[in-house]
């Protein structure tokens, strides 16, 4: 049975007023100033030489440009993604535990029983009660997650199933049947959950799109001392990936 995990990635997310600074257009090479451009010589300590009376920028985009709407549901759905990564452990060490054993027989049936009974049931019920409680501010958000809740309620019962399959040494194959049937309605949801989300997050995609300046680690983690600019930016947790 699969086991399932939620890699959340830290991204960037600009939040604030501040713009990102416009970049000059030089003139190729020439002493004489044309109408709106001018000369440049830069030194190699990266300052410059030059008459800036009739500064030209460039057309890039600022973050006045960006709806604050946007920005604002963006934080939501950070908000969402970190309710729903504190939550993950529970599931992990219930899929951990269920998955101990690549079968059952009548020599680990008791090991299984007591899996089941100490370790999958209580921490999936942590889990599922912790998805229950999360309430996405963001009504479309709230739809997607509701899927999460239906195919984590199929599993847990599957796990209910499999612990009374166990419990007794005559196992029911009818039983077991069940079980199976129940994990595959909580994975196809659970699946559906993932491609929905993955979809949804797409709309932040404009507000990933920052310039690096080395203000961010090879993990996409701001790191507040390399950053050299004035720009005003906030790590959020985006979740890219669903295995």
């Amino acid at each position: 049975m699969r086991k399932l995990w939620l890699t959340l990635t830290m991204t960037a997310v600009f939040v604030g007023s501040a713009a990102i600074p416009a970049t000059p257009s030089f003139a190729a090479s020439s002493d004489s100033k044309p109408d709106g451009t001018y000369t440049m010589d830069l030194n190699d300590d990266g300052s410059y030489e030059g008459d800036v009376e009739d500064d030209t920028y460039g057309d890039e985009g600022t973050m006045d440009d960006i709806d604050p709407a946007l920005v604002a549901e963006a934080d939501q759905f950070d908000l969402y993604l970190g309710q729903l990564g504190a939550l993950l452990d529970y599931e992990d060490k219930a899929w951990a535990a269920y998955n101990t054993n690549d079968y059952v027989s009548s020599k680990n049936r008791k090991q299984e029983y007591q899996l089941m009974t100490y370790t999958v049931i209580p921490n999936y019920t942590k889990f599922l009660s912790g998805l229950k409680q999360i309430k996405p501010e963001n009504a479309e958000v709230a739809r997607i997650h509701a899927q999460y809740v239906k195919g984590a309620s199929a599993e847990f019962e599957a796990f209910m199933l499999y612990k009374k399959y166990v419990s007794t040494p005559k196992m029911n194959d009818q039983l077991l049947k069940k079980v199976q049937a129940k994990l595959t309605e909580g994975s196809d949801l659970i699946d559906q959950f993932y491609s929905d989300i993955d979809q949804y997050q797409v709309r932040f995609d404009v507000l990933y799109d920052y310039e690096d300046d080395g203000s961010y680690d090879d993990e996409g983690y701001y790191d507040e001392e390399a950053d050299n600019s004035s720009t005003d930016v906030t790590p959020t947790a985006s979740m890219d990936d669903f295995i």
